[in-house]
């Protein structure tokens, strides 16, 4: 008898490129001075891998334009903290100027 074949089916992963996400991930990390920031942006671009839908390309415009009157409930509970992170960097930033 000839031995079992093996299945070769493998998972069929939906390459997304979610760029708005990445768009935001771009810009807070060239925002980011410390180890703290670059802690929260490495978590953000794990959540952003692990991600399966990517955000309006118009809520983060808004927030790229004019972060301080920006609302982070628009986006999804999940990436709340990083905008806000954002909006606190964007803040830090101006600050320094």
């Amino acid at each position: 008898m000839p031995p079992k074949a093996k299945s070769t089916a493998t998972k069929v992963r939906k390459n997304t490129k979610k760029t708005n996400l990445t768009k935001l991930y771009n810009q807070m990390h060239k925002m980011s001075l410390d180890a703290v920031d670059n802690e929260i942006i490495k978590r953000f671009k794990i959540l952003i891998d692990a991600s399966e839908e990517d955000v309006s390309k118009n809520d983060v415009d808004q927030l790229m334009s004019d972060p301080k009157s920006s609302d982070p409930s628009v986006f999804p509970e999940g990436l709340q903290p990083y905008v806000r992170h954002y909006i606190f960097m964007s803040k830090r930033v101006k600050t320094q100027k």
